[in-house]
Formats: C-alpha cells, structure tokens, sequence
C-alpha cells in the first residue's frame, strides 16, 4: 500500500505541503495486528500515535477486578493516542484490535518536528479532539444520567450523526452487541431485548450490524427522557 495517497485523503494529511506529508508518509511504520491483540497498554510511556489502515480498534479501561469499559471504538481512517505526544504522560487507556487490523504508528518526535514546519498538521489534529471532546462528553452523560433504553436510542442517533454526518438515517455499527453493550454500559442481553422493542415499535429495522432508523423523532424522545419507554 503507498502510504501517501492514503495521508492525502485522510483528516491528518489535509491541506499539508506534499513535503512535508511526504516526510510523515516515508516515517510511518505499517503493522498488522490480530483480533484481540494489544496495541497500547494502559500506562505504557507515550511516544507514538496511531491511524487505522483497515479493521477497528477500541479503547479501553479496566478496572483490577477485570471489568472493561469500552471508551471508544476507531474504524478506517481514524487516529488514537494524539493527546499523549505532545506531554510528558502516560496512555490513559488500553487499546486492542477488536478484528484484524492494519495499523500505521508514528513517533511523537517526528510529528513534533513537522509540526515546527508545517503547523497545518496541529489544526488537523486539534479538529480530531475537538469532535472527540464532544463525543466524551456525550459519553459522560450517557453513563452517568440514562437509563438503559436511553442510552441505546442516544448511542444509536450519535452513530448516524457520526458515520452520516446526519444525511442518511442507516448506520453500520460494525461492531458486536457485546461491543455495543460494553460502550453503554449494559449487558448484551438487555441491549437485544431493547432494540427488539424498538424494532417491534417500528422505530428501527436490524438487519445483522445494519440499523436503519425508520422513526427518527421516537429515538430522540426516549433519548431526551420525554416518554416512558
């Protein structure tokens, strides 16, 4: 695969001098990575951050007694561990390949110093953790505030705002009902017994990982508290 083709049309590449995104393609380092195997462990010293080639990627955390909370899930194109490199910490957070993935790594270092050149790439990046605050925050009150129903009827329009920026109203959520349980903080056995509902309600149609939303108005009343579902 050339990478630089890839970087040109990627959020961390745009608008960069050929250059200098030529610089940050010739130093990146590809590696494939098995379903379930660790990319980042939590603590590990930061000196890198990661794009998604091909596959997925979740963070997480987990507590000593083994319960895991799944922070976040990265698909193709995206990027992790940003925030680290640019100060002297630690990662946060655990990441692991969720299914075979394809992954580029690129040395803190490096992007510093292209950073100094070419400060494009920081308005790149700082475009990625403003959404990803957002999404957090989201997150948050989705843990903190809902109720289970809630939760997945506010998961499910913040995946449509995400993949579809709003336009279309189905969602591939490419990964698992354990997946998706764990993120919200359920067990998979309730999550079906939710989304059977609100299929039965014609408020969705499931079709494997494919979620279409058929009433778009409903999901958003059961996210807002406004029913009793």
């Amino acid at each position: 695969m050339n990478i630089f083709p890839f970087l040109q049309s990627n959020t961390l590449g745009r608008d960069m001098s050929e250059k200098h995104l030529r610089k940050l393609a010739d130093a990146a380092v590809k590696k494939n990575y098995r379903a379930g195997q660790s990319i980042i462990n939590e603590n590990d010293i930061a000196k890198a951050f990661y794009v998604v080639i091909s596959g997925m990627v979740k963070m997480f955390k987990a507590s000593p007694e083994g319960r895991e909370q799944t922070l976040y899930i990265f698909g193709p194109g995206e990027m992790f561990g940003i925030c680290a490199i640019f100060s002297d910490m630690v990662f946060p957070a655990g990441a692991s390949a969720l299914e075979d993935s394809v992954i580029l790594t690129f040395q803190g270092d490096l992007v510093q110093d292209i950073a100094r050149q070419d400060p494009t790439i920081l308005f790149n990046m700082i475009r990625v953790l403003a959404c990803r605050l957002k999404e957090s925050m989201a997150l948050v009150e989705l843990l903190a505030l809902k109720d289970i129903p809630q939760r997945v009827a506010s998961f499910i329009l913040l995946s449509n705002m995400k993949k579809n920026c709003g336009v279309e109203d189905v969602v591939d959520l490419m990964i698992t009902r354990r997946e998706m349980a764990k993120i919200i903080g359920s067990t998979p056995e309730t999550l079906s017994r939710v989304l059977k509902k609100m299929a039965t309600k014609s408020m969705i149609e499931i079709e494997g990982r494919r979620l279409r939303v058929l009433n778009h108005d409903a999901l958003d009343e059961i996210s807002r508290a406004s029913v009793i579902y």
